[in-house]
């Protein structure tokens, strides 16, 4: 009589301790990254390939931009300004065309002033 109490009561308090677990929320910190860390140039005016930047912002305050700064291999840059959801998710795409640079990228992303991830892809000759 007693085992038939207490199994029904210990597997209630697996499954409880699990749906808990499962529902957890994870710690997310600051990063940026790319979805490729290699490209190849297109060869085709015709033709490009997307890289994909993704990233999250820790206490993004809604409304606020982001900027992400692509460094060229020639140290030229190209800055673009958008707007994290409001969970501070970062997401935008960029265009690699056969009139890209080759070579090594960095991208860095900016918030209120200041630099708090970075990360490089790179571009190959076809």
């Amino acid at each position: 009589m007693q085992l038939s109490v207490v199994l029904p009561i210990l597997l209630g308090i697996m499954i409880v301790g699990l749906i808990q677990f499962s529902y957890a929320e994870e710690e997310k910190t600051t990063f940026i990254a790319v979805d490729e860390e290699q490209f190849k140039q297109p060869q085709s005016k015709y033709n490009y390939q997307e890289i994909t930047i993704i990233g999250y912002v820790e206490d993004y305050a809604r409304g606020q931009k982001v900027t992400i700064v692509i460094s060229n291999p020639d140290e030229s840059e190209q800055e673009m300004e958008i707007f994290a959801s409001k969970k501070g998710e970062v997401y935008t795409l960029l265009h690699v065309t056969n009139d890209s640079q080759i070579g090594i990228h960095d991208v860095t992303m900016i918030y209120g002033g200041v630099e708090i991830a970075s990360t490089s892809f790179e571009i190959l000759e076809n």
